[in-house]
């Protein structure tokens, strides 16, 4: 008995040892799959819901659909199509609800390669029916996420686990908890459970996220969650640009055979709408098109022909149980032989359902510049193809 107390003493040095070299391998394995990855960029589709403490099941808000791109380490955004990425906060592009950033990297970067973060093996488990290892770690509030609640902002830490696959010593899930979280936010609970896969790019196979599941949970109880999903992974090239805060926005360039116009301020653009928008199953950042019903013209001068195509995106989706409100804005305008960036004030609207004068509705956010509001009857509804919408240059 004295003897298997002295053996198994001698071996907890040895495990111990044995577990710290595991926790090395799989944080350097990591960082080097950090290292490796390309500049990228992703489709990320947001599924948003909510629930009220008083309520068992999710009410699902709206569906946003954003590309997302890492370049150099930072998380940037565009609408679905654009090749002009922006290094601004996400809010730039849905100002409402509740959003996220750093699944693509940045949670992994402080997990794996920040010099603060403890990490210990917490033993095997089964994943997916594959076999892995789950290790725990945390991160203090100097390396962690930042949280912005209805303007009060803070800088928390994190803890939670990862789960490495035996053998390749890839990360497959990663699982967040926020820390402390200061009485002024009114916030109990933040929580961000990420999974990975390895991804064809170019040449090569990367782990990169493929979802992501984000709950917050307020001081009342009331819950919100996002489910994100990301695809269409593909490498960052010098076909896109970058626009940072500071710079000023550049033009679309206009292909060579096309004049560019610039709009004099005031003339009048009446909008057919050419697309039927599902209101149960369209997105934020889906585009939408249209033709101009009539002429638009300066000093007798036609700018823009009876029949140009108007391009743009639904920005705003918000339902509600009472009404559904849904924003548009058009940027494009292009003719056979011109082009011309819009930025357009929205009048009015007819042909579609729209609620009648004297109902009463409101919106999560402000008002954008150049945004386009119709409130419209709840339920499954269809603005349809061939509605007019007037607008001013």
């Amino acid at each position: 008995m004295r003897l298997a107390a002295i053996l198994l003493a001698g071996a907890l040095p040895a495990l111990a040892q044995d577990a710290a070299a595991q926790v090395r391998m799989v944080r350097e394995h990591m960082t080097q799959v950090l290292a490796q990855q390309p500049n990228y960029t992703c489709l990320e589709t947001i599924e948003r819901a909510i629930r009220n403490s008083r309520e068992k099941n999710f009410k699902t808000i709206d569906v946003v659909k954003l590309e997302v791109a890492l370049v150099n380490g930072t998380e940037m955004f565009a609408w679905p199509g654009s090749k002009q990425f922006e290094d601004t906060d996400i809010r730039h592009f849905v100002p409402s609800g509740m959003f996220g950033s750093g699944d693509f990297a940045l949670y992994a970067r402080a997990v794996f390669a920040g010099r603060s973060t403890h990490v210990a093996l917490a033993g095997q488990t089964q994943l997916d029916q594959k076999t892995v290892a789950r290790y725990d770690f945390s991160v203090p509030s100097e390396d962690g996420m930042r949280i912005l609640v209805e303007g009060k902002s803070t800088l928390a830490g994190y803890h939670g686990s990862f789960y490495a696959e035996s053998g390749t010593l890839d990360v497959l899930r990663m699982e967040v908890v926020a820390d402390s979280l200061p009485p002024a936010l009114a916030t109990r609970v933040i929580t961000d459970s990420m999974d990975y896969q390895r991804v064809q790019i170019g040449g090569g196979s990367f782990l990169l996220p493929a979802s992501s599941d984000v709950v917050m949970i307020d001081a009342r109880g009331d819950t919100s969650q996002n489910r994100i999903a990301f695809s269409s992974c593909r490498e960052f090239t010098g076909e896109s640009t970058l626009r940072f805060d500071d710079a000023p926005a550049e033009a679309s360039a206009a292909p060579a055979s096309k004049r560019e116009i610039t709009l004099p301020k005031g003339l009048s653009l009446e909008l057919r709408l050419a697309d039927d928008i599902d209101t149960a199953a369209a997105a934020v950042g889906d585009t939408v098109h249209a033709t101009l019903y009539s002429d638009v013209k300066h000093k007798g001068e036609i700018l823009l022909a009876k029949g140009t195509q108007i391009s743009g995106r639904i920005v705003r989706l918000e339902r509600n149980a009472d009404y559904t409100v849904l924003g548009l804005m058009f940027d494009q305008a292009d003719a056979q032989n011109a082009h011309a960036d819009l930025s357009l004030t929205f009048d009015t609207a007819t042909g579609a359902p729209l609620l009648t004068s004297h109902a009463r509705w409101s919106i999560a956010s402000p008002i954008r510049p150049h945004e386009g509001l119709l409130p419209l009857p709840p339920g499954h509804l269809r603005a349809g193809r061939g509605i007019l919408l007037f607008w001013r240059s």
